[in-house]
């Protein structure tokens, strides 16, 4: 088989997904690169396991500070 015949070759889809827990990205900011980096370095020092994490605590901890009545859903 040539390579212009095997480039054309369709892969054969899997099971598509549980709709109820597939996630969709609400946290997609835009910034610096020495932001992004700082963040990252921030996460770090929080020991955090990545940077969506520390936006979750981030957040929580915002929450509660300003009283906001509600508990955050499971992320």
């Amino acid at each position: 088989m040539d390579t212009a015949a095997m480039a054309k070759a369709k892969k054969r889809p899997g099971p598509k997904p549980d709709p109820q827990r597939v996630r969709s990205a609400v946290t997609n900011i835009r910034s610096s690169p020495a932001w992004k980096a700082w963040l990252e370095h921030l996460a770090e020092f929080h020991r955090s396991p990545s940077v969506a994490d520390l936006v979750d605590d981030a957040v929580v901890l915002l929450a509660r500070e300003i009283k906001f009545p509600e508990a955050p859903p499971k992320r």
